[in-house]
């Protein structure tokens, strides 16, 4: 297994976990604004720890600030659509399937912008990922 693989299977797992961490909190009435601040502290940490290890300072460009503020807001938009979704009572099981279908997204964006590769494997694999939301949301 090359590097990438395992960091991406890596990723996943966590994301996963991070995930079923809403519906633990949701499960225990976890007031949102205290557990989005929580969520919050360890990414200060990977900040600080990146920036003690990097060889250039930190910069900020036009394209890093207006990424970085364009997907943070959507990160944060989808945190907390997920988190009401759960705490309104939304299941867990019918949830985590419609948001995993995330992945949809950057692969047709890949495939228009950078012009990646969009073979039949990889629309077998979309399309079967639609077909288990489709069976786990039943």
């Amino acid at each position: 297994m090359n590097n990438t693989i395992l960091l991406a299977t890596i990723s996943m797992a966590c994301a996963g976990l991070a995930s079923f961490s809403n519906k633990i909190a949701t499960e225990n009435q976890i007031l949102f604004p205290t557990y989005l601040l929580m969520t919050s502290i360890p990414y200060f940490g990977l900040i600080l720890i990146l920036q003690n290890t990097a060889k250039e300072p930190m910069t900020f460009t036009r394209l890093s600030v207006t990424l970085g503020i364009i997907g943070g807001a959507l990160g944060c938009i989808a945190f907390y659509t997920a988190y009401t979704a759960l705490s309104r009572g939304g299941q867990g099981s019918i949830i985590f399937p419609i948001t995993s279908l995330q992945v949809v997204i950057p692969v047709v964006l890949s495939y228009l912008i950078f012009k990646e590769p969009l073979t039949l494997t990889k629309l077998s694999g979309l399309g079967f990922s639609v077909l288990a939301l489709i069976l786990l949301t039943r």
